[in-house]
């Protein structure tokens, strides 16, 4: 239950050798590499003696391979119809070996598959722009519909020109009387109306276009051009026809792609293998090198050293070099957290915080049983935490999960169990619903006392927090900081409760005792008044730290104000599923009863366990962030993300 030791590891290794140990490496997956490349440029001597390694152009080239992939599984999945089923929930993942896997990719029918969906989802786009193509000409004509004579016609006039056009309905009259006169040379049809407009066929003799031009300006005539050469009404026509065929080759064509699902989890199995030759090849832009030989650098858990040796001696023979070295004060050791089975999915928790840095405890383990109590103290249901039992069990029993899913859904497991037990305290089952007499009390009817109790749980929280700081201290051989800082802090809190319960309760031994409590109070105020400044330089720098120093108690006064949400939690769940269940009782015994009572009752307190269980968590993860890490842990670590393979779609095979 603490942070893995690490080893720092430095190896020589010849280029001839760099892929076959990397192929190695990245089955072992216990190894994390140092970019050496990050401050090259600044160090003239590696400058002189080594270059950066890489392998771009094998990456770009991978990444070309696996984007072909990505595009045929993309379309795939886009006309598969692909739907998972029930069965496919409980499935687990296929697994391979990575000889298999290298093996499928080396197979070209990818290729082949890639080409053909290409081809046909070209084939498809060229439909679909013919479509809207024809839509649009089909669209731009509907109102020329009735024109019965073709474009090429009126186009091929000797003696008369033709203008298709329109101008605005309240013009018609007027434009029609003063055409006739001006020009009775002409023909005027009106073709169709739509909104303000009109559309009209306007034919008149050649001699007469300038004065036709002129007025068809005055009543604003807007010119079409339709650049067909057969009538309107046949252009739409054939559009129509064209359309109905295209839509009937593009559902061919869609069917085809359908039975290309059958191939999905090949493909997936060969994006899988160039997904792990690129991340393979992008971390030799961590290494350097000379023409022959490459370096490395990297992390290794210390347990793991052995193992990586005979890593190290399959690959190069004789032919490598490798050292192992301690840690010093300036390396960014990668922190692994090693807790036991109940610790590990609280990890998450901390994590989401910060990782600790490598001189520091893990807070974890210090973690899990305040936020057992916690959480389960703001749920405080038993039928809720039975729910929350059976459903992770049956999840945890069934249900193949990744390692990181499994842990969180481990997490509820765990925080099922207290949420049972504090219902069973409170008698709240199902908020109220199952009448069963609480063991100890019903938290509406004493919410004093469930306050008082929380605040000496939210106490015991605080105190063990600063206790852990004490230890930090005393570990480092801080002992007086450890007294200063912590102790003195002790003597003064502790003494403030009691003179406070000794002034308002009616406690007769606190009460008897009240003057010698209240001289160590002042004691305990005067030692952080005159210690907590310490670090300065100047009498009056160091009472003014130390005075603001004592001013901090009014923080360790909302420290414990914060825990009254252990309470208004607790009773927001059973509030709020009591309204559910008086609700219920308002339907009375009849039929709407029976049907309607189920679907409230389980819509209802389903909703009320998932929003009160959120809320437990958010509010118990802030409540260890805020009052509990704030007093003794720093954080700010880095993760090891060790050199390993990824399982996207399969599961490889590492024996």
């Amino acid at each position: 239950m603490a942070i893995v030791k690490m080893k720092k590891f430095s190896l020589l290794v010849l280029e001839s050798k760099k892929n076959e140990l990397l192929e190695n490496l990245q089955k072992f997956s216990k190894v994390q590499f140092i970019n050496l490349q990050d401050n090259f440029e600044e160090n003239e001597e590696f400058k002189n003696l080594l270059n950066k390694d890489s392998n771009a152009k094998a990456t770009s080239d991978l990444e070309n391979k696996q984007a072909k992939v990505g595009f045929a599984i993309g379309i795939i999945s886009k006309y598969g119809e692909l739907n998972k089923s029930f069965k496919d929930i409980f499935k687990e993942k296929k697994s391979l070996s990575y000889c298999e896997l290298k093996k499928l990719a080396e197979d070209t029918t990818w290729q082949k598959l890639y080409k053909e969906l290409k081809h046909k989802e070209e084939k498809l786009n060229s439909l679909e722009n013919e479509i809207t193509r024809l839509e649009a000409d089909v669209e731009s004509l509907i109102s020329w519909k009735k024109l019965d004579v073709s474009i090429k016609d009126l186009k091929s006039m000797k003696t008369c020109t033709a203008y298709v056009g329109s101008i605005g309905k309240s013009f018609k009259g007027r434009f029609r009387e003063e055409f006739d006169s001006d020009i009775p040379e002409s023909y005027i049809e009106e073709i169709s109306a739509t909104g303000e407009d009109i559309s009209l066929l306007i034919v008149f003799h050649k001699d007469k276009k300038s004065s036709a031009e002129n007025i068809l300006k005055k009543y604003s005539f807007s010119k079409i051009n339709l650049n067909y050469d057969e009538s309107p009404l046949k252009v739409i026509s054939k559009s129509e026809a064209r359309i109905k065929i295209i839509k009937e080759d593009r559902v061919k064509i869609s069917t085809e792609m359908k039975e290309y699902k059958k191939y999905l989890e090949y493909l997936n199995e060969v994006y899988e293998y160039f997904q792990n030759e690129i991340v393979k090849n992008n971390v030799t832009e961590n290494f350097l090198k000379t023409e022959k030989v490459v370096v490395i650098n990297g992390w290794i858990p210390e347990d793991e050293q052995n193992d990586l040796n005979k890593v190290v001696e399959s690959v190069p023979k004789d032919y490598y070099c490798i050292q192992f070295n301690e840690p010093n004060e300036k390396d960014d050791v990668p922190i692994l957290l090693d807790n036991n089975n109940l610790s590990k999915p609280f990890e998450s928790i901390t994590s989401m915080y910060s990782l600790p840095k490598y001189n520091e405890i893990d807070p974890t383990p210090l973690l899990v049983p305040f936020y057992l109590l916690f959480f389960g103290m703001m749920l405080s249901d038993a039928g809720y935490g039975l729910v929350m039992f059976i459903a992770t069990l049956m999840v945890l029993k069934f249900i193949p999960l990744e390692k990181e899913s499994k842990n969180m859904v481990k997490l509820f497991f765990y925080l099922s169990i207290p949420t049972m037990f504090w219902g069973i305290m409170y008698g709240s089952y199902f908020t109220g619903a199952i009448n069963i007499p609480p063991v100890w009390i019903k938290p509406e009817e004493n919410a004093n006392l469930i306050l008082i109790v929380s605040m000496g749980f939210g106490l015991i929280h605080i105190y063990v927090g600063l206790g852990i700081k004490a230890y930090l201290l005393a570990r480092e051989g801080k002992y007086a900081d450890a007294f200063f800082d912590v102790g003195l802090w002790y003597i003064t809190l502790t003494t403030v409760i009691l003179y406070l319960a000794g002034s308002f309760g009616n406690i007769a031994t606190i009460k008897e005792n009240l003057s010698i409590i209240k001289y160590i109070m002042f004691a305990g105020m005067i030692g952080l008044v005159l210690t907590q400044g310490r670090s300065n330089k100047g009498i009056g720098a160091k009472l003014g730290s130390g005075l603001y120093g004592l001013y901090g108690i009014t923080g360790y006064i909302g420290d414990l104000v914060s825990y009254s949400r252990l309470m208004a939690l607790g009773l927001a769940t059973g509030f709020i599923g009591g309204a559910l269940n008086l609700i219920i009782s308002f339907l009375g015994n009849g039929v709407k009863a029976w049907i309607f009572g189920p679907l409230i009752f389980i819509i209802g307190h389903v909703f009320n366990l998932f929003i009160n269980a959120l809320g437990a968590y958010v509010h118990t993860c802030r409540l260890q962030y805020v009052e509990y890490f704030g007093k003794f842990y720093e954080g700010g670590g880095k993760p090891f993300t060790p050199f390993k393979y990824t399982n996207k779609f399969i599961k490889i095979k590492t024996e």
